[in-house]
């Protein structure tokens, strides 16, 4: 296991190929670097928290985080400011926050490198308080301003009686914004360090994967879509959120009702690639990204 110093955090650092993380233990369980050879950091870092620790109150940080959804305060704002619990594997690395005192909420990650540029992120939620509680597992990855971000959408029958795609807006969301494009296979909504409000929206993504393309490196996330369950925020499995500072691509776990000591496990796969030419339309989204990317690929 080695370890590293950044931005002030002491690290656990993981490679797969050319393709290397750096996970936080003295807040978390946080990925807060993400480097292909020798890129630039493929997450956002807010500057201003960098290598703070303890406190009561929630911080952004950056990185690639596992909340609760739907959002709720304070349930999903629990702060993750300390340390966090490591444990090698046979076969890859936990890293926990214990449990929770005021939500009753125990979060693992575990991350496992599969070699070939790949990361299997396994996220878990188990339920240590004394009642039900219905909540899904969701993954946020918190991405470096000036790239966009990719998600395809379901197509199936185009003869069917019944509609197949289920589109989330929040309130602050204006559809007529010019960061995104409603193509017809694909949504591309682009980050823009200029923008005076944010942007976001959530769809039922069948095809299991969403995509960040910056400076010619993509992070593809890809899970396991389950067709007929419950999720949440109105259908959602993927939701991407933009504003002036980074992007967020997240994607979140079907609903369950949690019994005591019962939990949720969600996986994500991470692929970092490079030579992405400049995606400015649903044509270079084609032509770059297959129409489908399975968990197991």
């Amino acid at each position: 296991m080695k370890t590293v110093q950044f931005k002030g955090w002491n690290c656990v650092e993981m490679q797969s190929g050319d393709f290397k993380i750096l996970v936080t233990t003295n807040i978390g369980p946080r990925i807060i670097g993400g480097f292909l050879k020798n890129s630039d950091n493929i997450f956002y870092v807010d500057e201003k928290t960098a290598g703070d620790k303890g406190g009561d109150e929630w911080k952004i940080y950056g990185g690639h985080r596992l909340w609760t959804a739907p959002e709720a305060k304070p349930r999903a704002y629990e702060p993750d400011n300390f340390e966090v619990h490591v444990e090698e594997l046979e076969d890859g690395i936990s890293f926990s926050s214990g449990t929770d005192k005021r939500t009753g909420m125990h979060k693992t990650i575990i991350i496992k490198s599969l070699g070939d540029n790949k990361f299997d992120v396994i996220h878990k939620i188990k339920n240590k308080s004394a009642w039900d509680i219905e909540l899904a597992a969701w993954a946020l990855s918190v991405m470096a301003p000036g790239g966009v971000a990719i998600t395809p959408q379901p197509q199936g029958d185009t003869e069917a009686l019944l509609p197949n795609r289920y589109l989330t807006i929040w309130p602050y969301t204006n559809m007529a914004d010019p960061r995104v494009a409603w193509g017809d296979k694909y949504v591309l909504l682009r980050q823009d360090s200029n923008a005076a409000t944010a942007f976001k929206f959530g769809m039922n993504c069948e095809n299991g994967w969403l995509a960040y393309v910056n400076k010619g490196i993509a992070l593809i996330k890809s899970f396991d879509h389950i067709v007929d369950a419950e999720y949440p925020d109105n259908g959602c499995s993927i939701e991407i959120y933009s504003c002036a500072q980074m992007c967020e691509i997240e994607t979140l776990s079907p609903l369950y009702l949690l019994a005591p000591n019962e939990e949720i496990v969600h996986t994500e796969r991470f692929r970092a690639t490079s030579g992405i030419g400049e995606i400015k339309n649903e044509a270079d989204a084609a032509e770059n990204f297959p129409s489908f990317l399975s968990l197991n690929d």
